[in-house]
């Protein structure tokens, strides 16, 4: 009976000891997501981030093939070209130069637009030479704002000489910073050796480039205000009467003014959703012109550059930049749309596992917003697919909070991401005390090559708590057999005690008997002796 007890007491302990082990267990990470096939994508909207640009291409309903050599069509809101072509090709961009030199004056000297500034001999030095017309004279005094003006509305080339001299003191500084903020913006195929587009083999860009230059522009107001001015008075100055000058943009033009079409037919070249924002010329950039257009929901930017002048049958003479960005806001809008693909708090749901979680079932991450995509009209649904990345890339530590923004939803179409949305928790999650505690002892969340010898040893807690419990069980099977080989030990002691009793018995001696049966007792209190 007392070898049975201890025998249950033994294995008691051993119990107590596995059970420990099993409050102990090691927490179970967060997996993390499988984003092997989706790019990185933090895209904002393109007021708050107007430099960034999608290189992606979505593809629409009908094949498209722009009458210029280069030409790009960007979708603002998204940030996604919808078209290009040759967009990473060099051009030499004339007058859409201007745009980076009003781009620069604003960032500069944004405040001191109504400033008077003077023009100097060293502003209009090359313009005429070059065959650009002159429109100010040395001497004249006016503000940077009719400057721009002029700049922009009817691209006077002596304009931009004269905003670099104010903001930079001379004009080869200015062209310096011009450099540096096409650099900053991430351009990397422009150079510009002059502040007007007038040719130089030494100023170049691309659509590309030009397209993220007038992003970033167009995220100004006072910007949006002078390139979508039609028509402008320059109040009199020192040296002339007051001056009403016109754009050079016949897309936002609307003077009644036709061109001849390969149809046959009579088009205008205005559009009445347009805006803005450059037109640009000289014999090696060809025709060129940087507009923007808006339904309500899409906000097209386009890029035409090489366009040719052509002399019609009737003998007038057509402006091809504008008829391809016509023709090219019209594939944007009649071939894409926005649609909405995810739902706010409801779809697409990710069980997402959550480290010193009480509840191991982890939590439901859910979209925090509708989110609508560009998209083509007639999109295939089976093409339009999700992925999802935590915004710590360790995975999820409870505590969590219900509603608490954890992750970003990527949406796809055939590979292209097209848009995206915070993920925010379905559910609150509690934390699991044991793990918590064992985590601050370790030192688990400090990352590994911060964590010291110490921590990096506590961190493999579980190992001797294992090789106790294992030592523990082998000094109980060494205690079992030690008793078993007692057992055979006494067993074979009695059986030898018998033997002698049986032998003394024949010689029928009685004190022989007594010995035996004293040896015997002897023996079991030896084996009771043990036991205890």
């Amino acid at each position: 009976m007392v070898k049975k007890m201890k025998n249950t007491r033994y294995l008691s302990l051993f119990l107590i000891l596995l059970l420990l082990l099993s409050l102990l267990n090691l927490p179970v990470l967060a997996a993390e997501p499988d984003t092997t096939a989706a790019p990185e994508t933090t895209e904002p909207a393109w007021a708050d981030d107007p430099g960034r640009y999608r290189e992606n291409l979505l593809a629409g309903a009908e094949p498209y093939e722009a009458g210029c050599s280069t030409a790009l069509l960007l979708e603002l809101n998204s940030g996604i070209v919808v078209y290009a072509k040759n967009a990473e090709s060099t051009v030499y961009p004339a007058s859409l130069t201007k745009i980076m030199t009003c781009l620069v004056a604003i960032e500069y000297a944004g405040k001191d637009l109504d400033k008077i500034v003077t023009v100097s001999e060293s502003a209009l030095a090359g313009i005429a030479e070059a065959g650009g017309e002159v429109r100010l004279q040395v001497g004249e005094r006016l503000t940077l704002r009719d400057v721009l003006y002029y700049l922009m509305v009817n691209s006077t080339n002596e304009a931009g000489n004269v905003i670099a001299e104010y903001v930079a003191g001379d004009i080869p500084s200015f062209v310096t910073l011009m450099n540096k903020t096409a650099a900053d913006l991430g351009c990397t195929g422009t150079h510009f050796a002059n502040t007007h587009g007038l040719h130089d083999p030494n100023h170049y860009t691309t659509a590309r480039d030009l397209s993220v230059i007038t992003r970033k522009a167009l995220s100004y107001e006072v910007f949006r205000e002078i390139c979508g001015t039609v028509e402008y008075t320059v109040p009199a100055t020192n040296l002339s009467e007051p001056k009403k000058i016109t754009t050079t943009n016949y897309l936002i033009l609307n003077d009644g003014n036709r061109y001849l079409a390969d149809n046959g037919n009579y088009y205008t070249y205005y559009r009445s959703d347009a805006s803005g924002v450059k037109t640009g010329y000289t014999s090696a950039a060809g025709r060129c012109v940087i507009s923007r257009a808006s339904d309500g929901n899409m906000d097209l930017l386009c890029v035409i550059m090489g366009a040719e002048t052509r002399m019609m049958s009737d003998g007038s003479v057509r402006y091809d930049n504008f008829v391809e960005a016509k023709k090219l806001f019209n594939y944007g809008f009649d071939n894409f749309a926005y649609a909405k693909v995810a739902a706010a708090g409801i779809e697409p749901m990710f069980q997402v596992p959550v480290e010193y979680a009480k509840d191991k079932r982890g939590v439901v991450l859910i979209p925090s917003t509708d989110v609508s995509c560009l998209l083509p009209k007639e999109y295939e649904k089976e093409k339009v697919t999700t992925s999802f990345q935590l915004n710590d890339a360790r995975g999820l530590t409870a505590p969590l909070e219900q509603g608490e923004k954890v992750g970003t939803l990527q949406v796809f179409y055939d590979g292209t991401v097209v848009g995206s949305a915070d993920l925010e928790t379905l559910t609150a999650v509690e934390e699991k005390g044991v793990d918590k505690a064992i985590a601050d002892i370790t030192g688990k969340d400090t990352p590994e090559e911060e964590k010291t010898l110490l921590q990096k040893l506590l961190s493999y807690w579980y190992l001797p708590v294992l090789l106790i419990a294992a030592l523990f069980l082998i000094l109980i099977l060494r205690n079992a057999a030690y008793r078993r080989s007692r057992r055979k030990a006494l067993e074979r002691r009695r059986k030898r005690a018998m033997a002698k009793d049986s032998a003394a018995a024949g010689r029928g001696s009685g004190s022989g008997n007594g010995a035996a049966r004293q040896s015997a007792r002897n023996d079991s209190r030896q084996e009771r002796g043990g036991k205890r």
